[in-house]
């Protein structure tokens, strides 16, 4: 067999939405990422092999921005029908498109070396290449969601529920035990114009009635006015099985019962019962079941359910999360009843960066559905638009540590407000953490008030409850700015409106919380650009050379970095995605990053 050796300054394990964000963002701000994953395709839970929707935090202005919405954002454009193998192409371009990064995929992580508690490399197997790597790295970060690097290096973990005792958590299990959320397959289901029949195969199991499978949500309105089990509103996550069982170990025996489960579900659908599906046929069935918990590390902070419902008061925070504790019977379909319960959370909570690294591994960080955290807390940080902020805060502390030559634990305690001002830099927010204005001091030359002023250097970069916190300009409009000083180490920040009700990219109401599709039903409409979002701008200095320019602008928030002497700065905002009007958050200038 070949063997080969990679050095980095990140390794990365495992490329879900989590890790992907992570190795992007380190990346950029200069560290050496090698990306470890064991699929053939990126993207995880998200990916189309296993298509579980993307989901964060609830409130219409609290959509996590970041990597994760540069992503949807080139989706939208690209693939506007949400075709699931263009998705993986999105994210295989942006992955493969920083030359900092080497992507492995196909590839398992097998094993770990340490010395006095530090990772020293790790060993993978490529399937496609028969090729053993090793991968040395001065940092790594496990976002494989089962925690693969937990058992060879001794970081410690958990797993299962604890009593409610030992955080003082009421809705606990009055007992600890080994039970998980299970893991589910899922379908995905076509309208046609013509009746579809459907043969199981000889290895469905039979569901000769609704009340086989009494866990299943109940039947509602679908989108063409009728109640059945097929509709916009229901990816059949329900399909669950597992949760009692070893979710690493058991999950080929899992897998294979729930194709018997899957498969009997849509005969029922088809078959058995009055579900209006004459017309449906199947689109796509899972086989490879997608996760909801397994192995969580244990870092030097454990993010508890009541973190969640307080909000938290984190001075390190760099995340945060705003689905509801949704907490699944570990039964799953075979339990009775809903077979999830959900517990209210103060929207959007912190995640603090002690919650992402090892408490006892110096140099190993963690994000995805394995972070530090209870089974309660994890219920509800486990959904994917939550880990890739996470992804992205891991990230972003594993490049300061490169710079400065820290650990992940030093780094919080030492560089927790540059982190914090680098991921607000890059379009992502951190509740109750205000983005700093830069001293850099500029005299806008244009026709704006001090109001427009005072909003576009505010610092909030998003909408609120109580201000839009934008300033509308016409399409054509001309921003002119003289710098007091000429640049030097100075970047150019701006923050478009990328529609946070997203009422202009989609009259379907599942699209308006992440761009993914479920079932397909005709007349389906392909989705749009924010209509309000900048589609065409340049910037130039004040000899009109130009320093940027884009006419098909895919990205909410820019940082340009500008030449040394620069001293005027002129931006021409030409062309929304569909309106007359471009919304502005913020322009104001800060210190380059790389």
């Amino acid at each position: 067999m070949k063997e080969k050796t990679l050095k980095a300054d990140l390794a990365v394990i495992g490329g879900g939405l989590s890790g992907i964000c992570a190795a992007i963002v380190a990346a950029r701000l200069g560290s050496r990422v090698v990306l470890i994953h064991d699929r053939p395709v990126l993207g995880g839970n998200a990916s189309s092999e296993i298509r579980v929707w993307v989901r964060g935090a609830s409130g219409k202005y609290n959509r996590e921005g970041g990597i994760l919405r540069e992503l949807e954002l080139e989706n939208i454009y690209r693939n506007p029908t949400l075709n699931y193998s263009l998705w993986d192409g999105v994210l295989y371009e942006k992955v493969t498109a920083e030359k900092n990064i080497t992507l492995l995929l196909n590839t398992s992580c097998l094993d770990a070396a340490c010395t006095d508690g530090r990772i020293t490399s790790v060993r993978a197997w490529q399937l496609t290449t028969y090729t053993y790597y090793t991968v040395e790295a001065d940092l790594f970060a496990d976002c494989s969601g089962d925690s693969i690097l937990a058992e060879p290096t001794g970081a410690l973990y958990r797993v299962g529920r604890e009593a409610k005792d030992e955080y003082h958590e009421s809705m606990a299990q009055d007992v600890a035990d080994s039970h998980t959320m299970g893991m589910s397959c899922l379908i995905n289901a076509r309208e046609t114009d013509h009746p579809v029949e459907f043969i199981p195969p000889s290895f469905s199991r039979v569901y000769a009635d609704d009340d086989d499978f009494s866990a299943r949500p109940r039947p509602e309105t679908g989108g063409k006015g009728k109640t059945h089990t097929v509709n916009t509103d229901v990816n059949f996550w329900w399909i669950e099985r597992g949760g009692e069982r070893d979710s690493l170990h058991d999950t080929e025996e899992v897998s294979r019962e729930l194709q018997s489960v899957v498969y009997g579900i849509w005969d029922h659908v088809k078959n058995r019962g009055e579900h209006h599906a004459e017309k449906f046929e199947v689109d796509w069935i899972g086989a490879l079941p997608g996760k909801r918990e397994s192995r969580r590390y244990i870092g030097d902070y454990v993010l508890t359910a009541n973190d969640l419902i307080d909000g938290g008061d984190f001075p390190d925070a760099v995340a945060y999360g705003g689905w509801t504790m949704d907490n699944h019977d570990p039964r799953g379909i075979d339990a009775e009843g809903y077979s999830s319960t959900h517990y209210g959370v103060h929207s959007p909570y912190q995640i603090p960066l002690r919650s992402l690294y090892s408490k006892n591994i110096e140099n190993l960080f963690f994000a995805g559905r394995n972070i530090s955290a209870t089974h309660m807390a994890l219920s509800s940080t486990r959904v994917m638009a939550t880990c890739s902020l996470l992804g992205q805060a891991v990230g972003t502390a594993a490049a300061v540590c490169h710079r400065y030559g820290l650990s992940p634990r030093e780094a919080a305690e030492q560089k927790i407000t540059l982190i914090q001002q680098i991921l607000l830099e890059n379009d992502c927010y951190i509740p109750k953490v205000a983005r700093p204005i830069s001293p850099i001091n500029a005299t806008a030359q244009s026709d704006l008030s001090r109001a427009d002023r005072d909003v576009l250097e505010s610092g909030f970069d998003r909408p609120s409850e109580s201000a839009s916190n934008a300033v509308a300009f016409d399409a054509g409009s001309v921003l002119t700015y003289r710098l007091e000083v000429p640049a030097d180490g100075v970047a150019l920040h701006l923050v478009f409106d990328p529609d946070y009700e997203r009422t202009s990219i989609s009259e379907h109401h599942k699209y308006r919380a992440f761009a993914m599709r479920g079932h397909v039903y005709t007349g389906m409409k392909p989705l749009r650009m924010p209509k309000e979002l900048v589609r065409a701008f340049t910037v130039t200095d004040g000899e009109g050379t130009v320093l940027y320019e884009t006419q098909n602008n895919r990205l909410a928030s820019h940082l340009i970095d500008l030449p040394n002497g620069t001293k005027e700065v002129c931006i021409t905002l030409q062309e929304a995605w569909g309106g007359e009007q471009i919304k502005l958050f913020s322009c104001d200038f800060t210190e380059r990053r790389n």
